[in-house]
């Protein structure tokens, strides 16, 4: 069985980096680390995510420079269960 789903996440505008984390301690993490084990950050809708990144901060990213970093994206995730 296989199970799509739309999300938003919150992304650096150049798609270099991204949220990941809690809803408590968020950091903007690199795509590319594979070392990174947190889990990606997730918004049901792309009202829920704007707000997320303009009321609430980033480890990593200055709170004054946000807005103009960073942006919200649609993506689709695919669950295959075996």
């Amino acid at each position: 069985m296989i199970k799509k789903q739309t999300v938003w996440v919150i992304m650096t505008k150049d798609r270099k980096r991204i949220a990941k984390g809690t809803p408590r301690n968020r950091h903007m993490v690199d795509l590319d680390d594979e070392t990174d084990k947190k889990r990606y950050l997730t918004y049901s809708s792309p009202c829920k995510a704007y707000s997320a990144f303009v009321t609430n901060g980033f480890y990593g990213v200055n709170n004054n420079q946000r807005q103009n970093l960073l942006e919200v994206v649609e993506v689709e995730i695919t669950m295959e269960f075996k």
